[in-house]
């Protein structure tokens, strides 16, 4: 069975996919008859045509205004080009890439330096229980984000505890650290512990610590990440995950400051701030009876929730240039390449299912990739973006027509005309015929040739 192919179109501000037929004709254009239908000015109302067949895909140009380009050349009109699997082309100004399933692009895109404003980024480490091996970029320019900055600002200063929602790889470890860099307690450590990656024995063992002889291998006592973090901010991240047990265990140490280690008999006093994080529905998970509704309120006193990457695109390419530096410089390079225009419509247009992490992770392996000083859209994983877009069905037409009937001929020939503002050398050029030849359809469709004054 045959990897199911999708049609890609990166414009400014658009990332749009169509699934394609194994086999037929489809007619691309900005007109709403087309079977592929672009919005973008750059696009003539009867741009091109593709032709599919079994492991086959031919792109037509129609005599456009702005013309049908495969590898650098432009298409004159009625030429028929092969395009190769995970090419990219482009249709006046937009660039069109056919992957299928499982496909990355393949061509190298050549793509005019854009002029754009580098913004910077601020990085640091955090000193403490854990040192993280590299922090996560302060991009904040939407408008929400800052606003959420200035009240994570406000709650640092006290000492209630804090839950911080949002979806995966919002930012939601950089935000507690936030609050805990601009607490009284920043002198003190900043310990993260995620809830999800632990058995339950293992993690109560990680939290709690354990006396010796507690379980077998436990050969001499351990001190736990809550006492490790005395004076300090213990970051729980995916504290959904936190089996019921533990839940009741962490409770006590909320409401007591005070914690018992495995096979101990004693508490221990402690004293430290949580900020814990989920992309988990907590309320949802409160009725279901996976967690404990007192627990949440008590990490609850102050929540903060966190908008995804698409709802603060502003913040796209700032985050994209910051990573790429950050990336070229793990790599000894002297530069950092660039995002070229199409890279940026590319990132700007795409949803971003995995926020700011994903970003982080198709920058750095763009910067891989890239050899040149610019970053491309083939440098990112077209195919894998395009499985996450609605998916658009276009009309077939059963075959291609021959000719153009005289009356699209002549109405496409009229567009031509008008875009080349009434210039026939030139509407004739883009038409790919004779300037004789042009002259003689006006004539035989009765349309008065424009005049020099």
């Amino acid at each position: 069975m045959n990897a199911q192919r999708r049609l890609v179109v990166v414009g400014q501000a658009m990332f749009t996919g169509y699934v394609l037929p194994e086999s037929g004709s489809l007619s691309v254009g900005r007109s709403e008859k087309s079977d592929v239908r672009i919005e973008d000015e750059s696009i003539s109302r009867k741009h091109a045509r593709l032709h599919l067949g079994t492991g086959m895909v031919e792109i037509e140009d129609r005599g456009s205004v702005n013309g049908t380009r495969v590898r650098g050349e432009r298409l004159a009109l009625g030429q028929r080009v092969r395009i190769l699997p995970g090419e990219a082309f482009h249709i006046g100004n937009v660039m069109v890439v056919i992957v299928a399933d499982g496909d990355a692009p393949r061509q190298r895109l050549q793509s005019s330096p854009d002029q754009v404003e580098t913004r910077r980024a601020h990085a640091g480490t955090q000193t403490g229980a854990r040192e993280p091996a590299a922090r996560a970029m302060h991009v904040i320019e939407d408008p929400a984000m800052q606003a959420l900055y200035e009240m994570a600002s406000r709650i640092a200063a006290g000492n209630i505890h804090v839950l911080v929602l949002g979806e995966t790889g919002v930012g939601k470890e950089l935000v507690a650290e936030t609050i805990h860099e601009r607490s009284p307690r920043h002198a003190g450590p900043f310990v993260c512990l995620n809830c999800a990656a632990l058995s339950e024995q293992l993690l109560e063992a990680e939290l709690f610590g354990y006396e010796r002889g507690a379980f077998t291998g436990a050969v001499q006592s351990k001190q736990g990440l809550l006492e490790s973090a005395h004076g300090g901010t213990v970051f729980l991240d995916e504290v959904g995950e936190m089996p019921m047990t533990l839940q009741a265990k962490l409770l006590r140490v909320l409401e007591s400051r005070q914690l018992l280690r495995v096979g101990a008999v004693r508490p221990r006093e402690v004293d430290v701030r949580f900020v814990a994080a989920t992309n988990r529905d907590l309320q949802v998970a409160i009725q279901e009876g996976r967690f404990r509704s007192d627990l949440f309120f008590r990490l609850g006193g102050a929540k903060l929730m966190i908008p995804p990457l698409r709802e603060r695109a502003v913040e796209i390419e700032p985050l994209a240039k910051a990573f790429a530096q950050r990336a070229a410089r793990d790599l000894g390079r002297a530069q950092a390449p660039a995002l070229s225009p199409e890279a940026l419509n590319l990132l700007r247009a795409y949803p971003w299912p995995g926020n700011v992490r994903e970003l982080r992770n198709f920058v750095e392996r763009a910067v891989l990739l890239a050899d040149g000083p610019w970053l491309a859209a083939e440098h990112f994983p077209i195919a894998e973006m395009a499985a996450f877009l609605p998916t658009r069905v276009p009309k077939i037409e059963p075959a291609p027509p021959s000719e153009a009937s005289p009356a699209s001929e002549r109405e496409h020939i009229l567009e031509v005309l008008r875009a080349c503002a009434g210039n026939q050398s030139r509407a004739a050029k883009v038409l790919g015929i004779a300037r004789s030849t042009l002259v003689a359809r006006l004539d035989s469709y009765g349309v008065p040739r424009p005049r020099k004054t």
